[in-house]
């Protein structure tokens, strides 16, 4: 069973922290970070957990399941399939996309996708891309026991 991520590397340093943290406390076996590694900074998590730098999704690996996390009312890609009874593929890489924005086809650059899972919420707004990796992550485990 392998876990992978595949991020945005976030602009500027912004919102580093937030994944820092979060792929601190659930630190994937693979971490795929689209953008320029001479970008990143160098004290972080993406260092200690030996990211490979790629330019799009498309230059991801073929054979584990992708799940694209997009809005259920997304304004490009929609979500399909509720967290709530999504299960989670032993091998997988997950997608979170930008910030807050809106998940687009050009951001999933032609990557086949297996699931688009949605996060069932109070409102149509955006989720930080970092809160729903923890919501998802932690998902996983609980369902997995």
């Amino acid at each position: 069973m392998a876990i992978g991520v595949c991020i945005p590397l976030p602009g500027n340093g912004q919102y580093q922290t937030q994944w820092d943290y979060l792929l601190s406390s659930f630190p994937p076996d693979v971490l795929y970070v689209i953008g320029d590694e001479a970008d990143a900074p160098t004290t972080n998590v993406f260092s200690k957990l030996n990211a490979t730098y790629i330019e799009t999704p498309a230059d991801l690996p073929d054979e584990p399941a992708f799940v694209v996390l997009a809005q259920e009312n997304g304004r490009w890609v929609q979500g399909e399939e509720s967290l709530l009874t999504f299960e989670h593929p032993d091998d997988v890489i997950y997608f979170f996309g930008h910030d807050t924005r809106w998940v687009s086809d050009e951001q999933i650059d032609g990557k086949t996708v297996d699931h688009f899972v949605f996060i069932p919420t109070a409102t149509s707004d955006d989720l930080w891309s970092w809160t729903a990796g923890a919501m998802v992550f932690w998902d996983r485990m609980v369902k997995s026991g």
